[in-house]
């Protein structure tokens, strides 16, 4: 592994992308920045009080909460798939829905479920 990250660091900036795609595959990494790459599914949950709370679920079974303030739109789809790097942010939540996560970059989204229709 050591030998396959010099190989990767010596190919530059692209190397250091391969790189991280290569780790968030495995689910989560932490970066030398202090910054998350996650790899996972977008939840839209519905809070006690009737809110509307987002939860990104690592592959590896961590859950992270986003701020719709700040996340991306496109990531702001029940079931969408994406690969992301946020920082940790400290303080409260609402939701409670795990790690507050501040979304610095979102990449490979996927289409989340398709709106449901009814006919009646």
């Amino acid at each position: 592994m050591a030998g396959m990250v010099r190989r990767v660091l010596s190919g530059g900036s692209i190397g250091v992308l391969i790189l991280a795609v290569a780790a968030c595959k495995s689910g989560e990494q932490k970066a030398a920045n202090g910054d998350l790459m996650l790899h996972g599914t977008v939840h839209m949950v519905q809070s006690d009080s009737g809110g509307t709370c987002w939860k990104f679920q690592s592959t590896k079974g961590n859950s992270y909460e986003l701020q719709p303030a700040q996340a991306p739109s496109t990531l702001l789809v029940d079931g969408a798939s994406a690969v992301v790097e946020a920082k940790p942010r400290s303080g409260g939540s609402f939701c409670k829905l795990g790690q507050i996560i501040d979304v610095v970059k979102a990449d490979s989204i996927t289409a989340g479920a398709a709106p449901s229709t009814s006919s009646d």
